[in-house]
């Protein structure tokens, strides 16, 4: 099967966010299972990509990518459009080498384009948003712009749309999608990365925790939406409550923006000596983490779903997670704890599994089978392959 996937950032622009990873590993595993795989995507990132071939055409372990060239990265980060110049003319006359097309958010110029040449080429495309369905939180009047002129024939020209929890499938339902269309697909890792983890005691080494100390973690970007402000008031209330210095903080992942705030907070709290901020961690560094860490939190206003959190499960660490995140029903007992959005809910969530190590414990095996069972890209990527195959006339 000839699959294109597109995304207005790809690997190895891993900064971007779950959707750049999700979209990679999708790929990777299309292609290992004899599929040919090719994406159309952009150079934007933090710092536009560079790469020796003018042409922008990069094979990625086996994927065909073509990076089109944005005019201006500038326009985008301020106003979510891209500018990728010479994408039209290249698109149409590629598309119709393409069997079937899978969208990573649909609010894209790439999207508009290929979707357009897709109808008139009669390529069925699917549509998976990435808990982007609604438009709201950040550039919110943008975004219902976007929809009024092409968002919403994006959608609902779509032979199907990947919803990851049951909440965004009633979010497509809501933007007027029929729920016919819709088809509940999670998100996974790649298990294979998770059969041998590093030796213990590695990550605390380089930050000079102890190994007695416990270790609480988050793994995101540093962005406002992920609740990194309330994380460390929760904090602060459960240094207060135990009187000791022998409960850490590491804040890992990359700036979005909201780290000068994060810094400033930590030092109002004075809690520079129990915060450890390392910046974007991945692969084996990222693994030493989760191997020492006691618990895995991710705060979020909104959340759609939790890569991260798969990660820790992986590693046998239990989830605390707001109640904002769409996972939390599945998560609340099970392999975690959910709370309120609130300091004293997320300070007596992470103070429950400190004081109970056992169920903490349990949680983490239980979430470990879960993700051999539900959440990994082999279950996963049969799945799409059969919805793939349902739809190709």
């Amino acid at each position: 099967m000839n699959i294109l996937h597109v995304a207005h950032s790809y690997y190895p622009c891993l900064a971007a966010g779950g959707v750049v990873n999700a979209s990679y590993q999708i790929g990777c595993k299309q292609v290992q299972n004899g599929n040919s795989v090719y994406v159309y995507t952009t150079d934007s990132c933090k710092e536009r990509l560079k790469f020796q071939n003018t042409n922008y055409n990069v094979n990625v372990n086996g994927i065909k990518v073509n990076y089109f060239k944005n005019l201006s990265n500038t326009i985008k980060a301020k106003t979510l459009v891209d500018t990728p110049i010479t994408a039209a003319n290249y698109i149409r006359k590629d598309i119709s080498n393409h069997d079937i097309i899978h969208i990573h958010e649909h609010r894209q110029t790439l999207a508009i384009i290929t979707c357009h040449y897709a109808r008139k080429n009669n390529i069925p495309y699917i549509v998976q948003a990435h808990g982007s369905v609604l438009p709201f939180f950040q550039k919110e009047k943008l975004k219902e712009i976007y929809d009024k002129f092409w968002g919403f024939n994006t959608l609902h020209n779509a032979d199907k749309v990947f919803a990851l929890t049951e909440i965004e499938k009633q979010q497509y339902i809501k933007m007027g999608v029929s729920p016919e269309k819709i088809e509940i697909v999670p998100l996974g890792i790649n298990l294979e990365e998770y059969s041998k983890l590093p030796i213990k005691g590695q990550f605390r080494k380089k930050h000079n925790i102890q190994e007695e100390d416990t270790l609480l973690i988050f793994i995101g970007r540093l962005h406002k939406i992920k609740g990194l402000d309330l994380l460390i008031e929760a904090f602060d209330e459960l240094i207060k409550t135990n009187k000791n210095d022998n409960i850490k903080l590491a804040i890992i992942g990359p700036d979005d923006g909201f780290l000068p705030e994060i810094q400033k907070l930590i030092k109002q709290k004075g809690l520079n000596k129990q915060i450890i901020i390392t910046g974007p961690l991945y692969k084996q560094e990222k693994q030493e983490a989760l191997t020492d860490c006691d618990m895995f939190i991710m705060p979020s206003q909104y959340e759609s779903f939790t890569t991260s959190g798969l990660e820790a499960m992986a590693c046998e660490k239990p989830l605390i997670l707001t109640k904002n995140n769409h996972i939390h029903n599945w998560v609340n007992q099970k392999c975690g704890l959910s709370c309120d959005y609130d300091k004293i809910s997320l300070k007596n969530s992470i103070q429950e599994l400190i004081e109970n190590e056992q169920l903490a414990k349990q949680y983490g095996v239980e979430g470990r089978k879960l993700v051999e069972e539900k959440y990994n890209w082999n279950v996963i990527d049969k799945q799409i392959i059969n919805i793939y195959n349902s739809i190709i006339k």
